[in-house]
C-alpha cells in the first residue's frame, strides 16, 4: 500500500503518467516537462498571465521551467525497485500464501519454494535453474526443448532439434557456460566504458559547476544550469546502469546472462559530453574575453629591487638594487601596478612565468599600502590575488585569508579576468583545455589596478613574469 502512494506521487497531474524529465514552477509543483509545454502553449497570454494547472497561480509572464534533479532521481530509483519487484518469483505451488521461490525447473515450467522442492522429481529432464517468471523463454519456442547449447555464428541459445535438424545445423555451436563467460567479458569491457563515461560526467559537472559562478550574464548561466541538470540525470542513468551490469556480472546462471540482451549494448552509447565539451569551451573563452587589455607596469610603484623592462612588460627580481627616486607610491619590496585602472567594464589579461618563479598576480587598490607586512598583494582587503609560493604550492588569497588548491598547473600562462560591475574576478590556467581556478566575488569600492610581483622567495636571477600580448 505504501508502496502504491508513493507510486501515485510520483505521477504528472496533466498526463497522469510518471513524471518524465520533470520539472518545476515558483509554486512548487512539478509537471513532465513536455506537458507543461504543452499546457502553457495553449493559454493565451492576456491581462491574466499564465496560471498553474494544479493551484491556479499565475505567472504575469511564462514560468521559467526548473528541473527538478532530486525528483528525476526518485523517479529512476523508484523504476528500478519496480523492475526488481516484479523480477521476484514466488513458488507456483503455494497458492494461499506469496512463498518465495528457490528453484525453477523447466520441465514442468514451474517454480518451487524449499518445501516443494523436496518432493520434486529428481529425474534427468527435470532441470532445475535459478528461480525465474519466464520459464518459457529458457526453451526453444520451434521445439519446445530447453536450451542446450549456443550457437557462436547467429548468437542464439538453442536446443538440441535446433543442432541436429533445425536450421543452425552445422553451425559452430558452444555450450552455454563457454558462451556465458565469453558474454561476461564483453560485460566487464561495458562496465568500464560506462564507470568510465559517469567519471569524465562527473569532471564535466565540476567544471560547468566551477564555471557558472564566473559569469555574469544571466541568460548564459540558465544555460549552464540547465546544462548542469541534464549531465545530474545523464549521470544517475549511468549508475543505474552500472549497478544493473554489475550485479549481472555476479549471475551464475548462464541462460539468464545469455538471454539478456540490453546490458550488452550499453556500452556503444555515447554520453553527449563532446557538445557539452565544446560549448564548456564556447563558454570559457566568452569569459575569459578574446579582446585583452593592454597593461603596461607603472615604473613609479615598482620597488628597487625589482627590474621592469625597457617596453614595460616583463618583470624581474633584480640581483641589483635599482636606483629609483623614493616616492609614496612606490613598493618597498618585489611589486608593481598597473599605469591604467579599471572602474567600470570587463577586462582581461594574460601572464606568463618562469617556472622557478614565486609569484603574485591579481588586482589592488592604489591606496594599498607600499610598506610593510600588509602591503603584499593578498595579504590585506585592498587586493586579491594567485600566488604560486615555495614548496610550489598554490593558493588564491585575499585579506591574508589563504585557499591553497589542490590542481597541479601544467602551465606557466595564467589569464586573469575582472568584470568590475559584477564584482567578479577570475584566474584561468591557459592549458589544454582552459581550467578555471577559482573566482572571487566582491563589491569594489575604488578603482583597481593590475598587481603583480615576483621572487618573494627564491630570489635569483632566475625568477621573472611578463605581461603577455
Amino acid at each position: 500500500m505504501a508502496s502504491a502512494d508513493v507510486r501515485d506521487e510520483l505521477n504528472c497531474s496533466i498526463c497522469l503518467e510518471m513524471y518524465t524529465d520533470p520539472v518545476t514552477l515558483k509554486c512548487g509543483h512539478n509537471f513532465c516537462r513536455a506537458c507543461i509545454d504543452h499546457y502553457l502553449d495553449s493559454q493565451e497570454q492576456d491581462y491574466a498571465g499564465y496560471n498553474c494547472p494544479e493551484c491556479r497561480a499565475t505567472f504575469h509572464h511564462r514560468a521559467d521551467l526548473q528541473k527538478n534533479i532530486t525528483l528525476c532521481n526518485v523517479v529512476l530509483h523508484f523504476k528500478s525497485l519496480q523492475r526488481k519487484e516484479v523480477a521476484e518469483t514466488f513458488c507456483t505451488y503455494c497458492i494461499h500464501s506469496a512463498v518465495p521461490a528457490v528453484k525453477s525447473c523447466l520441465h514442468c515450467e514451474a517454480s518451487l519454494c524449499d518445501d516443494h522442492l523436496i518432493i520434486h522429481s529428481k529425474s534427468p529432464e527435470h532441470v532445475l535453474t535459478d528461480p525465474t517468471t519466464s520459464v518459457g523463454s529458457r526453451k526453444c519456442p520451434t521445439h519446445n526443448e530447453i536450451f542446450k547449447y549456443y550457437c557462436k555464428q547467429d548468437s542464439l541459445c538453442i536446443c538440441v532439434s535446433c543442432r541436429l535438424d533445425g536450421e543452425h545445423q552445422g553451425h559452430q555451436v558452444g555450450s552455454l557456460e563457454e558462451a556465458s563467460e565469453t558474454r561476461k567479458v564483453k560485460l566487464r569491457k561495458v562496465l568500464d566504458n560506462l564507470t568510465s563515461k559517469r567519471a569524465e560526467t562527473e569532471t564535466r559537472l565540476q567544471r560547468l559547476e566551477d564555471l557558472q559562478w564566473a559569469i555574469a550574464d544571466e541568460k548564459t548561466v540558465q544555460i549552464i544550469r540547465n546544462l548542469i541538470c541534464d549531465m545530474e540525470i545523464k549521470k544517475g542513468e549511468l549508475s543505474m546502469k552500472i549497478q544493473q551490469a554489475s550485479e549481472l556480472c555476479t549471475v551464475t546462471d548462464a541462460l539468464t546472462i545469455l538471454l539478456d540482451q540490453e546490458p550488452y549494448f550499453w556500452g556503444t552509447a555515447e554520453v553527449e559530453n563532446d557538445s557539452v565539451e565544446d560549448l564548456y569551451q564556447g563558454l570559457i573563452s566568452d569569459t575569459a574575453w578574446s579582446e585583452e587589455t593592454d597593461i603596461k607596469f607603472n615604473v613609479n610603484t615598482a620597488a628597487c629591487n625589482v627590474r621592469v623592462s625597457s617596453d614595460l612588460n616583463t618583470l624581474s627580481l633584480s640581483a641589483g638594487y635599482q636606483n629609483r627616486p623614493d616616492n609614496p607610491v612606490r613598493f618597498q619590496c618585489n611589486q608593481v601596478l598597473s599605469t591604467r585602472s579599471f572602474s567600470s567594464g570587463r577586462h582581461s589579461w594574460e601572464v606568463e612565468t618562469s617556472e622557478v618563479s614565486d609569484f603574485r598576480i591579481g588586482v589592488a587598490y592604489h591606496s594599498i599600502d607600499k610598506r610593510g607586512d600588509q602591503s603584499y598583494i593578498g595579504d590585506n582587503d585592498k587586493s586579491w590575488c594567485l600566488c604560486k609560493m615555495h614548496s610550489n604550492q598554490y593558493s588564491v588569497i585575499h585579506n591574508g585569508k589563504v585557499n591553497k588548491t589542490l590542481h597541479q598547473f601544467s602551465s606557466n600562462k595564467f589569464r586573469v579576468c575582472l568584470d568590475y560591475e559584477a564584482g567578479q574576478l577570475s584566474f584561468y590556467e591557459l592549458c589544454e583545455p582552459i581550467k578555471l581556478l577559482h573566482t572571487f566575488t566582491a563589491t569594489f569600492t575604488e578603482p583597481l589596478f593590475a598587481a603583480f610581483g615576483v621572487g618573494y622567495y627564491l630570489g635569483g636571477d632566475g625568477c621573472w613574469l611578463k605581461v603577455c600580448g
